[in-house]
């Protein structure tokens, strides 16, 4: 157990920039943009064409007393879900690059066989990488994401204050930040299990190839997905790469769409005619966990992690 942990802070401190500071640079960028509007604002820069007025209540409805809680909880809770939906970008194109190297790097460079002098096996090597880029970058990530939360949060308050209103009332009480951030811890690690065929088929290549992965990784599916619909009129490649790409996407959307169901039926409860939402429907994780798509991609990704350690363990070193 000692080993794999001195691994997974090996890949933490290889890959210490695109797990930590590229997301804390979104950071940086997020709170100076909300700081800059909170400069103009206050200083009066921005007028409205709807109420043609500087105040502060009346330019961010959160703190206007004459809209409904709910709706201030909904929009509230939605700006905190949907506004990190860029760090979700980053964490894919980031372990997309992180796969790719995960295996070829140490054998382009040789010190794969350094490695293979220490008293580590492939499968805990391949495996600490599968951690890394699954459990302890989406987690850092995820506390990062938290973080920026509570600084929108606290820019918010700052809000208020100048609106002469109860912060407290007006934001904090309708955030639901342990809520939103329950959500947002489900819905990556969910979106990771869903990645696992991804994952698994990066590593594969990864422990394979000996020269340009990424080409390898991406030219091969997309000259299959051609061939398949020029010679069999088919595309169950694509079906097959869509419907797993769907999953993840469905499982970072699924919270929101969960946040927008109990606020139209909280309304649907005051306005009787009103339509509970049912548009962009997500499942549910509960309802993912049954999908048997989702397991078959599961036991795919299995398969090809072990493939990838079997290939590591008896691939020729020499490029």
């Amino acid at each position: 157990m000692n080993t794999f942990i001195t691994l997974l802070k090996r890949e933490y401190w290889e890959s210490k920039t695109s797990f930590l500071w590229v997301p804390l640079v979104i950071t940086g960028i997020s709170v100076f943009t909300a700081l800059l509007g909170l400069i103009i604002a206050s200083t009066g820069s921005i007028q409205t064409a709807e109420f043609g007025s500087h105040d502060l209540g009346n330019l961010f409805k959160l703190y206007d007393v004459s809209v409904d809680a709910d709706v201030k909880a909904f929009a509230t809770q939605s700006a905190l879900y949907s506004g990190v939906y860029s760090y979700y970008m980053v964490l894919a194109i980031v372990g997309f690059f992180y796969c790719l190297g995960a295996l070829y790097d140490d054998r382009k460079d040789k010190s794969i066989l350094f490695w293979k002098s220490m008293p580590v096996s492939d499968s805990q090597t391949v495996l600490s990488k599968l951690a890394s880029v699954t459990l302890v970058a989406p987690f850092i990530y995820w506390l990062i994401i938290i973080g920026t939360n509570l600084l929108m949060l606290i820019i918010g308050t700052v809000f208020a204050w100048l609106s002469g209103v109860d912060a407290w009332s007006a934001l904090w009480a309708n955030s639901g930040f342990f809520k939103v951030a329950m959500y947002q811890f489900a819905a990556l690690y969910m979106a990771m299990l869903w990645a696992i065929p991804f994952v698994g088929y990066l590593l594969l290549i990864s422990s394979w190839t000996k020269k340009v992965p990424f080409l390898v990784a991406t030219v091969p599916p997309v000259l299959v997905i051609i061939a398949e619909g020029m010679i069999f009129k088919t595309a169950s490649v694509a079906t097959f790469f869509g419907e797993k790409m769907f999953g993840v996407v469905q499982a970072l959307v699924a919270p929101f769409n969960t946040l927008a169901r109990e606020f139209s039926q909280k309304r649907a409860e005051i306005e009787d005619d009103l339509p509970i939402f049912d548009e962009f429907e997500f499942l549910t994780f509960g309802q993912q966990f049954q999908d048997t798509g989702f397991w078959t991609g599961l036991i795919l990704g299995a398969a090809m992690i072990a493939a990838a350690i079997y290939i590591r363990r008896f691939r020729d070193e020499a490029f």
